[in-house]
């Protein structure tokens, strides 16, 4: 098992006593402390050193303090930087502060105070990392290639989405709910130049239009009984990333006008606010209905349908696109024998049958609610089964159970050849998780290697 590694932090001082009394001080709490005796030598150990934290004092006679922060956050922007100085002043710690300064520390100070002050800067500099990582980690599960699906519906969304992802254009996405909106807002945001900012999630549906106008747009002190403080709105929080609305065809007209009006001019108005504040911010939003047809009938902006339009996506729901399920069962069955470590086996074709005939009201959202719950419910290495699903998939919502013997009706396609196309998905997906370990990718599966070798045979997979 591999050791931690130590915290590393540089003292920069031209006073030997404040070096030798902080190196006193951090060595015995685990850190390991580099000394630089003036900004130079400093900045050289910067240029050459990775540091977590940097400790500088302001005035020194070569490179002082602020020139020591702003070579640190160019070349190492993710460290924190603490200045240290006994010549204060307001405009100094302002100008720090502005270079991207943890803090400013006033001489004399107490061991105690420096010690917790430069902790709280790890801390902080542990959270940036980690934040760095689960960034990196969402833009990693938001691939384009994470729409699953083959319908011709399906690759034209996809195609718009490549299109539009790693521009500013303002995106609209109509459809259903359940059909994914969210999900592609995501990607979206994660495949454009902005997936290092925020991205800024609103629901529109059921919230009062005063509320919702406080919601984005923030409101100023006095705008209401008891808002002694101002706050700011997700219009302003998204800045520099991703507002999404979900459901923007429900918002009222006024709320509207000032939607458009942070499109056209990057500005918002506070609630109750004299002056207006500047917000970079790129707008995706969704609507289950058609904005065309109600901007026509008067219900929706036309301005604003206007400046959404060269970003429009549709996304279809899953009764208009029968030949993604089989896929779609396959994938989200996959990702559940992954995280249960309880792999099943797939779908029988009754099963097959009975779940691209049903109508799918919730959409993909549904099927994969449907799938987690057999996942469930199954035993390790069985088969989902007809027998295993509710009954309103296998007689229709508004059907009775047929009377007599007769099979299901068949679904519109070729169920054997359904079966072949996910039996090529699965063998891809699990060689891929494998890394091409033909002996881990059959583990996956919880088949023999034998049998894996003639799956890929028989689905024209080479090695």
């Amino acid at each position: 098992m591999k050791a931690t590694p130590p915290k590393r932090i540089l003292v920069i001082d031209d006073e030997p006593q404040i070096l030798n009394f902080l190196k006193e001080l951090f060595q015995p709490g685990g850190w390991d402390v580099h000394q630089a005796s003036s900004g130079t030598e400093g900045i050289e150990k910067i240029e050459r050193e990775r540091y977590d934290v940097i400790l500088t004092d302001l005035r020194m006679p070569d490179a002082d303090g602020i020139e020591v922060l702003r070579t640190a956050k160019k070349i190492q922007s993710d460290a924190e930087v603490v200045l240290m100085t006994a010549y204060g002043t307001v405009d100094s710690a302002i100008e720090a502060m502005r270079a991207g300064a943890f803090h400013f520390l006033m001489k004399p100070f107490r061991a105690e105070e420096v010690r917790h002050l430069v902790d709280k800067a790890y801390d902080r500099r542990q959270l940036k990392r980690e934040n760095l990582f689960l960034k990196a980690e969402a833009r990693g599960q938001h691939q384009i290639g994470a729409v699953v699906g083959t319908s011709p519906t399906v690759q034209e969304a996809v195609s718009r989405v490549q299109r539009l992802a790693d521009t500013d254009t303002p995106v609209l996405i109509e459809g259903e709910h359940g059909t994914g909106r969210g999900f592609l807002a995501r990607i979206i945001h994660y495949q454009s130049s902005r997936f290092d900012g925020l991205f800024v999630p609103v629901a529109c549906a059921g919230i009062p239009e005063e509320l919702l106008e406080s919601e984005l747009f923030g409101y100023a002190p006095g705008a209401y009984q008891r808002a002694m403080l101002p706050r700011a709105g997700k219009a302003e929080l998204a800045s520099r990333g991703t507002l999404y609305l979900a459901d923007i065809d429900r918002v009222g007209m006024r709320i509207q006008e000032k939607i458009l009006r942070l499109l056209t001019t990057k500005t918002i108005s506070p609630v109750g606010g004299s002056r207006e504040i500047e917000s970079d911010v790129r707008l995706v939003a969704s609507s289950t209905s058609c904005v065309g047809d109600l901007s026509e009938s008067g219900k929706f902006l036309r301005t604003l349908r206007d400046a959404l339009h060269p970003g429009l996506i549709r996304l279809p729901p899953l009764r208009e696109r029968t030949e993604d399920i089989p896929l779609l069962l396959h994938h989200y069955l996959f990702e559940s024998n992954r995280e249960r470590k309880k792999p099943l086996r797939g779908f029988s074709e009754a099963a097959l049958s009975a779940l691209t005939a049903h109508s799918w009201p919730g959409n993909v959202e549904e099927l994969i609610e449907l799938v987690n719950l057999i996942s469930s419910r199954k035993r390790q290495g069985s088969v989902v089964d007809a027998a295993d699903l509710p009954t309103e998939i296998l007689y229709g919502r508004t059907r009775k159970p047929p009377m007599d013997d007769s099979p299901p009706a068949k679904p519109p396609l070729d169920i054997r050849e359904a079966i072949k196309d996910l039996d090529r998905q699965m063998l891809k997906q699990a060689l891929a998780l494998s890394e091409g370990d033909k002996e881990k990718a059959a583990a996956l599966l919880n088949i023999e290697l034998a049998a894996l070798e003639k799956l890929m045979k028989s689905s024209g997979i080479e090695e």
